[in-house]
């Protein structure tokens, strides 16, 4: 199973997700010849409790394992490509992270949408990764902060 790093350089927090490779193969292959990606995250405003980061160069990827209603250590690529009456009215590419429950897919003026799943953490947001979720929730609080996205490479 190809893997990927995230973490705050900043600050230290990191967590290891497996790509879903099975499920979304497109999608992982699109962002893995992308990576390392070292870019701003910030605070989802409409969807709920997740981060985001614009990738550089955006551009579609394959509509792979779509979802709305993504659980807590899941990944996620979303495209727009700038058409709505609102937002910056060029396309954007965003990797996404979940870090709690609750969250619903939303794009501008809070419309439903939906992005692919590619990637998840193993374990549970409130035991196994809350270093990491913390530091997700911060940038909510105290504005964002600098993600890093990369490949786990195995030994």
């Amino acid at each position: 199973m190809r893997r990927i790093r995230l973490s705050f350089p900043a600050s230290g927090e990191s967590v290891i997700a497996g790509l879903l490779d099975d499920e979304a193969p497109g999608v992982c292959d699109f962002i893995w010849s992308r990576l390392p990606i070292e870019e701003t995250a910030l605070h989802g405003m409409y969807s709920g409790a997740e981060i985001f980061s614009l990738i550089p160069d955006p551009a579609p990827a394959p509509e792979e394992n779509l979802v709305q209603l993504p659980l807590p250590g899941e990944l996620l690529y979303f495209y727009d490509p700038g058409r709505g009456a609102t937002g910056a009215r060029k396309p954007a590419g965003e990797i996404c992270f979940v870090y709690s429950r609750g969250v619903v897919l939303r794009a501008h003026e809070g419309v439903p949408t939906h992005a692919s799943l590619f990637a998840r953490v193993p374990g549970d947001w409130k035991t196994d990764w809350t270093a990491f979720a913390q530091a997700c929730r911060r940038c909510r609080w105290e504005g964002p902060r600098i993600l890093r996205v990369e490949r786990v490479e195995e030994s």
